[in-house]
């Protein structure tokens, strides 16, 4: 970062006195160049405090208005205390003011901090410049015009000279960040600065005036391209100064002119120095972005080349030049195999492979006839008992010259690949089917005694007994119908996934009756929770044409929910109403309701969700994938889970279609109807 912008992001305190500084110097240097103006001139040679004013407003924050007020106020004092005319002091000051703002704006467009690193920063900074010293010298024109009647072109182009060398040399040094670049070595540093310094001497030294003004831009040349650009702006500020200073004093080729019209004097060195800055700016920043883009391009050619070394696929890059040769860019070792061989000749890199006819190429003769031809394609290399498919692309470049690049894919190991995949799957698939057909055995193997239990259990019940063995009774009854609804859902969850799947036939049936069945047996699962279900149901039947034992199963298990999530006196609401082409059921409760974050997982086999308002609730975790399954699988509807917009809780929707669509029964499972009852999950 430049000065200014280090000042610009400092502490208040520090950038306000900053900023004072610059404007104090800014005034001082004022008087100097005042005092030293040729005698009777209304121009001074050489105004620096326009860079310094800049870099006050530069640095400072918020509205640049008040230091811009300052440098008005350095500007007039400075020339009040140098005797200028009153006039030419406030004309000047105003013109001082106006240019250094405009100057500050049009660098940063109004932004924070401005910037001298490329060409195209350069360019910015010299509109910016020249906008300022154009303002400047229009403004302080009419001044000297108006007030003491000096001729409007020549104070124009005089000031304008004088204030855009001085932005082009001192602005800079403000502008461009102090540190050295890593190559820059202090021993080539000085060297290059005493080559400069001697120069300057020779040139400008008094009693010189051979015309040999060109000489130093060789040193700073050697600047420009080897050191960084905040030494090449020094070296300019260094150079501008002592060769106004030497000129005064009667030293180098300007000084002759001394003697006619100092205004000749004048803009010859302001033409000098204009010069001088542009070109050695221009070159250090096209340095500069050059140094960027090869840092780029390296770190794109080294990920490029890790890329291709450790890529599965042989990938060969060369370049096709215009004598007709082909010159390898790169070859990783999967290539080489391919080829045949275990490293690449020396010439295919330096020299290249001459494409004439007849003459191989990379070794394989349909894939040297496309390199010779120059025509993208495809080719087939065999090598022992591998095959590979060669793929040929070529990229034109100017001059007759071509990027081509080979991607040669190893035919075999992808077939060995995708055959070891296929035998993968096979085998899933097979211990998928053996898992489902042992959990359909060992749950059908357990449903006879459960039944047996349930059976006992209910002619206990209708027995005379103890209170305690009518509590155990109780237990009995109860846990035999828990691991009989675990029986079913296993059952039932192996008949959905399995292979061999049960197509019930369809019937019409009214779902607002199945749905008030279905809430009548609600209500008696929990009754000491005294959950009340709403059935907002329309008066008229609503008939559909579905399979009723999987939509009466689907119902119960999202009432069963419901009713189990829901507190102590809580609400369900049942509702039904067309949609679309088919009918939408609503169940809401205002139980703690399910995270957004979980709804996706809900529908998972066993899922279950961990936190203290569902972790002690009864079930297995198979009710709503079962859900799921039949309402997709089965009745080609949609089943979603949603946060309860209207509070806590959960709704449950259900849209079904009116009319199933038609669907072929297999006979490889028989499930009796008697099966299908309500769930609990």
């Amino acid at each position: 970062m430049g000065l200014t912008t280090v000042v610009w992001f400092a502490r208040p305190v520090v950038r306000r006195t900053v900023v004072v500084v610059l404007i104090t110097l800014a005034g001082v240097i004022s008087y100097f160049s005042v005092e030293l103006r040729p005698a009777g001139a209304a121009v001074a040679a050489w105004w620096p405090a326009a860079g310094i004013g800049v870099a006050a407003l530069l640095a400072s924050r918020g509205s640049r208005v008040v230091p811009a007020l300052g440098v008005l106020g350095a500007a007039i004092a400075a020339n009040a205390l140098a005797g200028r005319e009153w006039g030419l002091t406030i004309g000047y000051g105003i013109g001082n003011a106006v240019e250094v703002w405009i100057v500050a704006y049009a660098l940063t467009r109004g932004g924070p901090v401005a910037r001298l690193d490329g060409v195209r920063d350069i360019g910015r900074f010299l509109v910016a410049c020249a906008a300022g010293a154009l303002t400047m010298a229009g403004i302080g024109a009419l001044t000297a015009l108006i007030v003491v009647g000096q001729a409007l072109e020549v104070t124009f182009f005089s000031l304008g000279a004088s204030h855009f060398s001085a932005l082009l040399v001192i602005l800079p040094l403000f502008l461009l960040t102090p540190a050295w670049a890593q190559r820059a070595r202090l021993l080539e540093a000085l060297a290059q600065m005493a080559v400069l310094a001697g120069l300057i001497w020779f040139v400008f030294s008094p009693g010189n005036s051979l015309p040999y003004s060109y000489l130093p831009f060789l040193a700073l040349l050697w600047a420009a391209f080897r050191l960084p650009t905040v030494i090449v702006a020094a070296e300019i500020a260094v150079l501008a100064t002592a060769a106004i200073v030497l000129t005064v004093l009667g030293g180098g080729p300007f000084a002759p002119f001394l003697d006619g019209d100092e205004r000749i004097t004048v803009l010859l060195l302001q033409g000098f120095l204009i010069v001088y800055a542009l070109a050695a700016l221009l070159i250090s920043g096209s340095r500069n972005d050059w140094s960027r883009a090869l840092a780029r391009v390296e770190a794109q050619e080294e990920l490029l080349r890790d890329g291709i070394v450790n890529a599965e696929s042989g990938i060969v890059i060369a370049e096709r030049t215009d004598d007709a040769r082909l010159v390898i860019r790169g070859i990783n070792r999967a290539a080489l195999a391919a080829l045949g061989r275990s490293e690449a000749p020396a010439e295919w890199f330096e020299t290249g492979i001459p494409l004439a006819p007849g003459q191989p190429v990379l070794g394989n003769r349909a894939l040297d006839d496309l390199l010779r031809r120059g025509n993208p394609g495809e080719a087939e290399i065999a090598h022992g008992d591998r095959r590979f498919d060669a793929l040929v692309s070529i990229r034109p470049l100017l001059r007759g010259t071509a990027i081509v690049t080979v991607v040669m894919t190893d035919v075999t190991r992808r077939q060995e690949r995708e055959d070891a995949a296929v035998q993968s799957l096979v085998r899933l698939r097979d211990l998928n089917q053996q898992k489902d057909d042992f959990i359909a055995s060992v749950s059908h193997e357990l449903r006879t005694p459960v039944t047996a239990i349930m059976g006992f259990a209910e002619q206990l019940a209708d027995e005379p007994l103890s209170d305690q063995a009518q509590q155990a009774a109780d237990v009995i009854d109860r846990n035999a119908r828990r691991l009989a609804d675990v029986i079913e859902d296993v059952l039932e969850l192996s008949r959905l996934t399995g292979s061999a799947t049960i197509r019930r036939a369809t019937s019409q049936f009214d779902l607002r009756q199945l749905i008030e069945q279905a809430a009548e047996d609600a209500r008696g699962l929990y009754p000491a929770r005294e959950v009340h279900i709403d059935a907002h149901l329309p008066p008229e039947p609503v008939l559909v044409t579905q399979v009723r034992q999987d939509v009466q199963r689907v119902v119960a298990n999202l009432l069963s929910n419901a009713v189990k999530f829901s507190p102590v006196g809580g609400v369900v609401t049942v509702g039904l109403g067309p949609a679309g082409d088919g009918v939408e059921v609503t169940i809401v409760d205002d139980g703690p309701g399910i995270p957004p974050a979980q709804l996706p997982l809900v529908w998972e086999r066993f899922y279950r969700i961990q936190d203290e308002s569902h972790r002690d609730a009864p079930g297995t975790g198979l009710g709503l994938p079962i859900v799921k399954a039949l309402v997709e699988d089965r009745l080609h509807g949609r089943v979603t889970l949603e946060p309860n917009p209207r509070g806590t809780g959960t709704l449950a929707r259900l849209l079904l279609p009116s009319d199933a669509p038609a669907s072929p029964t297999t006979a490889a499972l028989v499930v009796p109807d008697e099966t299908a009852r309500e769930e609990r999950s």
